[in-house]
């Protein structure tokens, strides 16, 4: 038994193709996770890189606390069923179960024992001296799975098991592979494309997109609260309806104008409440409704039905709206009497409806994704509305040289907000606003003084929580994330030390020569800096990466430099991507630790292990030995 932390992981093919990015999870002991997320998301990489079957280009796996960036498969313990059962033809269903257990010269007895036992767990005892052809897909599945039991791993992979299975048969595996794993009461990481699968077997799922995490929560969370546009019309059938809609106040009370027309929608006071932020009045947003939560025959909001279909326990009704080119769905009884061609008018339950940002899809109403609080950073100083905190001197070292001195965002997500005292934590005071009931936790919407909007987190049920009361709330360092104005993290995973060396300056014939990093630099001379040796100090956001020839035939273009032999050559290590922005860490002559560079996402280290930066003048600073 054992919990699984994957910490900051990316995964990079041939140098450019990032197919995982800063995939970042706990995963508990004995918890059923769920990888979801269209083809080509990431989800099954993300899994191989935990077997081991694919290397991790950067970041840190942890299995039952243990290190395994560099440990061998067969030695983590872990045992994975694969889409295609992966059964020997040759062998009898005993066979297969028992050749693991063979090849780790386990004793006959103990072999037999363990194959009979999860034989008998499976159902499949009567299977034994049979061979796979002679299985159907279901008893080939049961057999898979009985050769991951025998070993006893700490951990079970499995990698999209039920896809070639007839639709019959996934469901019934899908309730068979739930009670074998609350028999078995080991961890479970499943990987499907089937949202129906994930939401009916997982304790948590994790939804993914071109490599990135969109949400990790339980299945009714996920449905009640999605976090971004893409989670809430990715779960749910039919999928969600989004809207645009314009926001605007009538008094007190909010509101939104639909598809610019004349159709508006009130919201509830509790939802007013909880729009993030009050620059979206006057403003067009997303507007989500599910189509269970559209009622017909009430409102002012009229619909044209064009295609109604009877699925015998519901009928779905194809809608539409004025002003609006896509299809408005409604999800109604069996015994609608509604049919195609006619009108209706339609009200939408205002209680369940979504509000997105419209160019960065982000939940804008509810507990979002990750809580954004505007903060500023001096010196070890953290600036939170009024409150002023000393900031951790380790998380300080992981700060870019921009995050200081400029506005910039703190994020956390709810999940690792504390009430209760943490060590290594962030202590701020707010106050408790206003609560909301959701199915399985109260949402818990704080005031922070002196910041606009609100600081959402999760509350258990059975949790006592008081309005109006200032509550202290503990934000673990190694979660919070600080962004600057443009949504690029200014926080690294790595430890950011001084880009500072030592250079030689030399004036000839009205030029400055600096000679550093095992090269000499040439610029035009400055009347304050005379001969000398200085410290250098390298600027994190100055500097211009020269692209290889190679590189400029597969498209890649290098600007033009005032002078281009001012470059220095560096051989690379890592890089972090903060976003449309990349730390690279590399090896410069004369500096003690790796350099950091803030250069494009396009570029990457993997595409170009040794390399050559341009430096203009203002890519460094010259201060006198000493000083």
């Amino acid at each position: 038994m054992a919990d699984v932390t994957l910490r900051h992981v990316y995964k990079v093919y041939d140098g450019s193709v990032r197919a995982v990015n800063d995939f970042d999870l706990e995963i508990k002991d004995k918890e059923f996770v769920v990888f979801v997320g269209p083809s080509g998301c990431g989800k099954s990489t993300t899994l191989r890189m935990i077997a081991g079957l694919e290397e991790i280009t950067a970041g840190q796996l942890y299995i039952d606390g243990e290190l395994m960036n560099e440990v061998e498969p067969k030695n983590r313990d872990i045992a994975m069923v694969f889409q295609s059962y992966a059964l020997y033809p040759h062998m009898t269903v005993y066979d297969n179960m028992a050749f693991g257990l063979k090849l780790r010269h386990t004793p006959k007895d103990e072999i037999d024992r363990r194959v009979k036992k999860a034989a008998e767990i499976l159902e499949i005892s009567e299977l034994l001296s049979r061979k796979p052809k002679a299985l159907s897909g279901g008893q080939r599945q049961r057999v898979a799975l009985g050769r991951t039991i025998v070993r006893d791993p700490k951990v079970f992979l499995l990698d999209e098991p039920l896809s070639n299975l007839d639709a019959k048969l996934r469901v019934s595996m899908r309730s068979e592979i739930t009670k074998l794993h609350e028999r078995l009461q080991t961890t479970f990481i499943y990987v499907t494309h089937d949202q129906t699968e994930a939401m009916t077997m997982g304790n948590r799922i994790v939804v993914m997109k071109d490599g990135y995490i969109q949400q990790a929560d339980t299945p009714i969370t996920l449905f009640e609260n999605p976090s971004n546009l893409f989670v809430a019309t990715f779960l749910g059938s039919p999928q969600m309806n989004i809207i645009e809609a314009e926001l605007f106040m009538e008094g007190k009370t909010l509101k939104a104008k639909l598809n610019g027309s004349t159709d508006v929608v009130t919201f509830p006071d509790i939802k007013a409440k909880q729009l993030a932020n009050k620059k979206y009045i006057g403003q067009k947003v997303l507007l989500g409704i599910r189509p269970e939560h559209v009622i017909p025959g009430k409102g002012d909001i009229e619909v044209d039905v064009d295609v109604v279909e009877h699925l015998g326990d519901e009928t779905i009704l194809y809608t539409k709206m004025k002003n609006r080119k896509e299809q408005f769905i409604l999800k109604l009884p069996f015994n609608s009497k509604l049919h195609a061609n006619e009108k209706t008018n339609v009200e939408f339950n205002m209680e369940f409806v979504y509000m997105f940002d419209k160019d960065t899809q982000k939940a804008i109403m509810g507990i979002p994704y990750e809580d954004e609080i505007p903060v500023r950073i001096e010196g070890d100083k953290l600036t939170i509305g009024k409150q002023v905190k000393t900031l951790d001197p380790d998380f300080k070292s992981h700060l870019l040289d921009n995050a200081f001195n400029n506005d910039v965002r703190l994020g956390i997500k709810p999940d690792y907000i504390s009430r209760e005292s943490i060590p290594d934590s962030l202590e701020i005071e707010a106050k408790l606003e206003f609560i909301e009931q959701k199915t399985d936790y109260q949402a818990v919407f704080f005031s922070i003084e002196g910041v606009d909007g609100y600081f959402a987190m999760k509350v258990r049920n059975d949790e006592k929580v008081t309005l109006d009361q200032i509550t202290h709330l503990y934000l673990p360092y190694q979660r919070i994330f600080i962004y600057d104005k443009d949504n690029n993290k200014v926080k690294s995973r790595e430890v950011v030390h001084p880009n500072v060396t030592t250079a030689e300056v030399k004036n000839i014939n009205g030029m400055m020569k600096v000679k550093v990093a095992g090269t000499t630099l040439s610029y035009p001379s400055e009347e304050n800096v005379p001969d000398g040796v200085y410290n250098l100090t390298f600027k994190q956001d100055k500097l211009v990466p020269i692209f290889t020839k190679k590189m400029v035939k597969k498209g890649f273009e290098n600007p033009v430099f005032d002078n281009p032999n001012n470059k220095i050559f560096v051989s690379a290590y890592d890089e972090d991507i903060l976003g449309s922005k990349l730390l690279t860490y590399v090896e410069v002559a004369g500096l003690e630790y790796y350099a950091s560079f803030i250069v494009d996402n396009k570029f990457s280290v993997y595409k170009m292990p040794k390399f050559e930066l341009y430096v203009p003048r203002d890519g460094f600073e010259l201060t006198p030995k000493g000083e």
